[in-house]
């Protein structure tokens, strides 16, 4: 029995000397695994609470931002709206402006037609009038004193 102790010590003194430099890098790696896996977790969970933090600030600011939102869409359908009542007005301007040229250009030519028919129903009318009340004597006056004023010419 002597000799399996000293067969046992044997053994385990070989094995501390051979693994002991294995095993203290194995167990160092792990810490330094470990080590960094609880940093990079505080790091995940301040990010977290970062994160937290700026969702329920925005979700506080929400109905300020959307009474905002809102003021904007307003004043931008204000504006909007003042842009077409301009823009109908100024067309509305247009519009009266052509007609009352097309008025005035529909007036002249019903003046210069009616100025027209009056000037050939004058004619007609003192054509008439002369055939009826000129003599052959007064037209061979009136011949006389025309040819007259050609020759004079």
């Amino acid at each position: 029995m002597l000799w399996a102790t000293i067969n046992f010590l044997l053994f385990v003194a070989l094995l501390v000397h051979y693994l002991r430099a294995p095993l203290r890098d194995h167990f160092r790696l792990r810490s330094e695994r470990l080590v960094e896996a609880l940093a990079a977790g505080a790091r995940a969970r301040e990010h977290a609470e970062a994160l937290r933090a700026t969702i329920a600030r925005d979700l506080a600011d929400l109905p300020a931002l959307r009474e905002r939102l809102r003021a904007d869409l307003r004043a931008t359908a204000e504006r909007q709206r003042e842009q077409l009542v301009t823009g109908g007005r100024q067309t509305a301007e247009r519009i009266l402006a052509d007609a009352r040229l097309l008025a005035e250009q529909e007036f002249a030519t019903a003046r210069k037609a009616v100025r027209v028919e009056l000037i050939g129903e004058a004619v007609r009318q003192s054509s008439a009038l002369l055939r009826q009340t000129l003599t052959p004597a007064d037209q061979e006056r009136l011949l006389h004193g025309f040819i007259a004023s050609a020759r004079a010419a």
